[in-house]
């Protein structure tokens, strides 16, 4: 699902750079040269990170002299677009594209780069992976403001407790058991998430389920009675409610506009 490389040497354009997953970034942390596409040759820049679509061989002409080949699946590009609605995030991969990092943002990436490494070599299990990735590439491509502030203690924290609540959302409600799993007393993490999140648990929680409602409503057979006993409602009226509450719509007409589109 995801491969992350060291990347370094003196490379020519005859040989393409093999990719184990179809979504593909390349992390110059010091090089020149240029990275080769059909589209045209881009100039390799320490500092610089590219986001290469699907189609097309890569190849490189040049020297890296330290760098990151990050690989993932479709199925781990899913989780970030279902977290980011914006339209740069879908089109992030469409056509090859970069992003020169400040020196900040790039010992920031580095030592994320540095964890995932460590994460996927422990295998980690999936959805922690891909609440990982999201960060990472929200990060990465300017789409998560609110992370650019925060010093690298702090993403590590985001992410752990990102890790905690895809793990858990579906039967954990109270605030003292994320705690503990932050090891942070309840009113600490009630405020880093206000501060850093600017939402409470609470909101954080039902955000998760409603995306994963609306996920399972679209792409799923379970039916609606079903879906609500999956998301730990005890009835499926509160389902219906909560729902409506949250989209403005009911759980019927979701699905009714789901399947229509």
């Amino acid at each position: 699902m995801i491969q992350l490389e060291p990347i370094s040497g003196i490379f020519k354009r005859e040989r393409a750079l093999l990719a184990a997953f179809p979504m593909r970034m390349l992390i110059v942390k010091e090089g020149a040269g240029f990275l080769c596409m059909n589209s045209g040759d881009y100039m390799l820049a320490s500092g610089r990170i590219f986001f290469i679509p699907e189609e097309g061989l890569v190849r490189l002409e040049g020297e890296i002299k330290s760098g990151y080949w990050l690989t993932f699946s479709s199925l781990l590009y899913a989780e970030f677009l279902l977290q980011h609605l914006d339209p740069m995030a879908k089109n992030l991969f469409l056509n090859l594209s970069f992003r020169d990092l400040a020196q900040q943002e790039s010992t920031k990436t580095y030592s994320l780069l540095d964890q995932l490494r460590r994460e996927i070599n422990a295998r980690n299990d999936l959805p922690f992976l891909a609440q990982y990735l999201s960060l990472f590439l929200g990060y990465t491509a300017g789409l998560d403001g609110y992370l650019a502030a925060l010093t690298l203690d702090e993403l590590q924290q985001v992410l752990r407790f990102r890790a905690i609540l895809e793990q858990y959302y579906k039967q954990e409600r109270a605030i003292q058991f994320y705690a503990e799993g932050m090891g942070m007393s309840a009113s600490k993490l009630n405020r880093f998430l206000d501060r850093v999140l600017g939402k409470s648990l609470a909101a954080l929680i039902k955000d998760r389920i409603m995306r994963e409602a609306e996920a399972l409503l679209t792409h799923s057979d379970y039916s609606i009675d079903e879906i609500a006993n999956l998301l730990g409602f005890e009835q499926t009226a509160n389902f219906n409610s909560s729902f409506k509450r949250y989209k403005g719509i009911s759980v019927f007409q979701f699905s009714k506009q789901a399947l229509l589109n």
